[in-house]
């Protein structure tokens, strides 16, 4: 009895939490759970036991009790068979009610109609006609509502009394399989998912099995787990963990292993874990004798977190903690594994308890096409990138395994195209595993007008909003066109990261456009530079960019796009995907480290000299204040500034860019470019395919075919001469040990004279 209390009290908790994707005005990230229309069938078959009833009876209410989206609806049906006159097959128990807090009342007080029938009510199973009740509920919804359907059964089809079957009792059972046969095509047709959920030793596993294959398989079915599929269980202590599968499976969740621990009469800890990619969460914890257990929750940085309410960046709510099975539902949870520690109340007989992690990544995706006007014919890239709802970019390995991502096009003039896109570092993706997955698309020559982009991705445990990128294919290539470029990704509170737009007008007329951030995560002070800008008839030229923060920005990654419009047409001239990183500034002891030792006593005085030479000597070697320069010939194509405290070097790639040009970046990915200074006042280049390149301090030297690299230092010059010093102490020690060891070896034999190889301050292990 308990433990079909603790399924149904799991049912309740999962279908709180694990909705579709949608937008929502309270949400500042546009991604909040989406309602659901579902119907819970209920057997009420002679077969069932009173407990099982009871059972019944607190999972159909749990259900409704426990959905978290208001605008959700739900009915709970009832169903036997028609064995005789004045009888029905289907009760309706609960009408179809919007999970409002009244609604939830009154679902929560109707369900108590639920009952064993007995004979004279008619008390065989009739599947057909309660699945064709539960497809004429769900009729009416919302053309983009999920409709589910969870069928509750302990046994399987029987009509063999129903008239309405036929008259001889043996083809009964026959016509009621071709019956429901029918009614299942018809749940496909209305795009409504079967999720039949079977206990005790009489179910029929193949029937339920061909319910679930039959029904409509959502836009996420593709990923095994999410694909519906009856669920059965014969041992009522397993019935939790096959029933927290089923549900997180509707919902295109995922969960992780259970947890178990027997014979518990003290206290006990059970971990699970909730990945990094994960939006949405609970933790749900089995426990048979509510009155004496207790369960307190931690997240993987031990803290103890509050049962309702906001802490660490993440919001609670306890549910179910009265009952055998409580949850605590947790939005943004902090990703890792948490500790649920269950206390045994002294005297209360041992207990065995289980604890599970159902998790859903609801995540958005950016869409970027280059060139943003196409003309019909034209090959374009598409680039995707995705996003959690606090604005994290997923550039992690293990964050995207998994996830598979697509681009569909549509529009006038042609079939729809869909086209798989790669994070491999090959063709048009620029490197692998960074989170952007692209692909090349060629429009149809018979595109005429708007065009539609949109990115769908799938993955386990993983709802993606489809947002799309509309544009418009062009008879002739647009006249005015331009580069959004950012050459700063870290910028200080109240700092501006730069950058530049480079523009051509090949039109005969001014254009007047507008740059706006647009797709970012809104509680960031922040303000572009510049809002508009004209550009002259025949003009080339380049405008400095810049994305202000304000002093209260908060750290963390800042990631969104820029958009330039042309004010007249409404046409999008140029976009980029960008991400800046809010770090805080300096502190105190970092700006003042020489003056705090200089007042210290005696022998912290002497330990500060110490780190003060080794600190001299990574400044020498410091390549923070270096900004690289690309050429092509004598015209700069980029420029590059190492990112803050890069330490002795820094890696940078050469990506091409529309028109043949090039574009200097930042990466800290292996076998990238990288660079580092040299005791000649120089910097030493090794090339990604382990080429080394000299470059003079201000000179320039070739990288590539017709491309140049020069560099600007902006290291004080106080630093400078310093650094200089240091290197030539550098160099002088090595030099001196050299000339010791040639000495020494003068008297030694000379088989055993050890090798000399010569090194460059600087370039160790480079």
């Amino acid at each position: 009895m308990l433990r079909l209390h603790a399924v149904a009290t799991v049912c309740a908790v999962v279908l709180a939490l694990l909705q579709s994707p949608s937008s929502a005005a309270g949400d500042p990230a546009g991604l909040a759970p989406a309602p659901v229309d579902f119907v819970v069938l209920v057997d009420e078959s002679g077969s069932l036991s009173d407990s099982d009833v009871a059972a019944e009876r607190a999972a159909a209410s749990l259900l409704a009790l426990g959905e978290v989206s208001d605008d959700s609806r739900a009915a709970v049906l009832g169903f036997g068979s028609v064995t005789g006159r004045g009888q029905t097959p289907v009760d309706t128990v609960c009408p179809l009610t919007r999970l409002d807090t009244v609604g939830r009342e009154q679902l929560s007080s109707c369900t108590a109609k639920l009952h064993r029938r007995s004979e004279r009510e008619g008390n065989g199973t009739d599947f057909p006609a309660a699945l064709a009740q539960a497809l004429s509920v769900l009729a009416g919804g919302a053309d983009g509502t999920p409709k589910v359907v969870f069928l509750l059964t302990d046994g399987r089809l029987d009509v063999s009394a129903s008239p309405a079957y036929g008259g001889n009792a043996s083809s009964r059972n026959v016509n009621g399989r071709r019956a429901l046969a029918d009614k299942v095509a018809q749940a496909r047709a209305q795009k409504v998912q079967i999720w039949p959920l079977g206990f005790g030793s009489g179910v029929d596993r193949s029937q339920l099995a061909e319910l679930a294959a039959g029904g409509y398989r959502s836009r996420c079915a593709d990923i095994p787990s999410a694909r519906p599929t009856a669920r059965v269980t014969s041992d009522s202590s397993d019935v939790a963990s096959v029933l927290l599968a089923a549900f997180a499976g509707a919902r295109c969740a995922r969960t992780t292993p259970s947890r178990t621990v027997e014979n518990v009469t003290s206290g006990a800890d059970l971990k699970v874990t909730i990945p990094s990619v994960a939006t949405d969460g609970s933790l749900e914890v089995v426990k048979p004798d509510a009155d004496a257990v207790a369960v307190t929750y931690y997240d993987p940085r031990g803290r103890k977190v509050p049962p309702h309410g906001s802490a660490y960046g993440s919001s609670f709510e306890r549910v179910g903690q009265s009952g055998p099975v409580e949850a605590l539902r947790i939005r943004n949870p902090y990703p890792g594994t948490w500790r649920v520690h269950v206390q045994v109340l002294d005297g209360a007989a041992a207990q065995r308890i289980t604890a599970t992690a159902i998790w859903q990544g609801l995540l958005r995706s950016y869409i970027l096409v280059d060139p943003p006007t196409p003309q019909p014919g034209q090959r374009v890239t598409a680039r995707v990138t995705l996003q959690t709802r606090k604005g994290v970019v997923l550039t992690e390995e293990d964050q995207l395994a998994g996830i598979h991502v697509a681009v569909r096009l549509t529009g006038r003039g042609f079939a729809t195209r869909t086209v798989a896109l790669a994070d491999d570092g090959r063709g048009p993706d620029n490197r692998a595993h960074d989170g952007e997955f692209s692909a090349r698309i060629t429009v149809p020559k018979t595109a005429t007008g708007a065009l539609t982009f949109v990115g769908v991705m799938a993955g386990e445990g993983i709802a993606g909003d489809q947002r799309p990128y509309v544009t418009e294919a062009v008879a002739a290539a647009p006249r005015l066109t331009a580069a959004i470029v950012l050459d700063d990704h870290e910028v200080n509170p109240g700092g501006t990261a730069t950058g530049r737009l480079e523009l051509r007008n090949s039109d005969s007329a001014a254009h007047r456009l507008r740059l706006a951030w647009v797709d970012g995560t809104a509680d960031k002070d922040l303000t572009v530079r510049p809002q508009a800008l004209t550009v002259r008839p025949g003009a080339v030229t380049r405008v400095p960019l810049g994305l202000a923060f304000g002093e209260n920005a908060r750290p963390g990654a800042v990631p969104g796009r820029l958009e330039l419009r042309d004010q007249a047409s409404g046409r999008l001239v140029a976009q980029s995907f960008v991400t800046v990183e809010v770090v805080p500034p300096a502190t105190f002891l970092e700006r003042n480290a020489t003056s705090v030792g200089a007042g210290s006593a005696l022998v912290l005085a002497l330990l500060t000299v110490l780190a003060l030479r080794r600190q001299d000597r990574r400044r020498a070697r410091d390549t923070s204040d270096i900004q690289l320069i690309l050429y092509r010939d004598d015209a700069e194509l980029s420029r590059l500034r190492a990112p803050a405290r890069a330490g002795a070097e820094f890696g940078f790639t050469l990506r091409p860019v529309a028109g043949g040009s090039h574009r200097l970046l930042l990466d800290s990915s292996a076998g990238r470019s990288r660079v580092r200074r040299s005791a000649d006042g120089g910097l030493a280049i090794r090339l990604a395919d382990g080429t080394r390149v000299p470059l003079p301090r201000g000179g320039r030297s070739p990288v590539a075919d017709g491309l140049l690299l020069g560099f600007a230092d902006h290291r004080p010059a106080a630093r400078s001469r310093g650094a200089a010093r240091t290197a030539g102490r550098v160099q002088d020690r090595r030099s001196g040990s050299a000339d010791r060891l040639r000495q020494a070896q003068d008297g030694a034999p000379k088989a055993s004279r050890p090798t000399l190889t010569a090194r460059r301050p600087y370039d160790d292990d480079f």
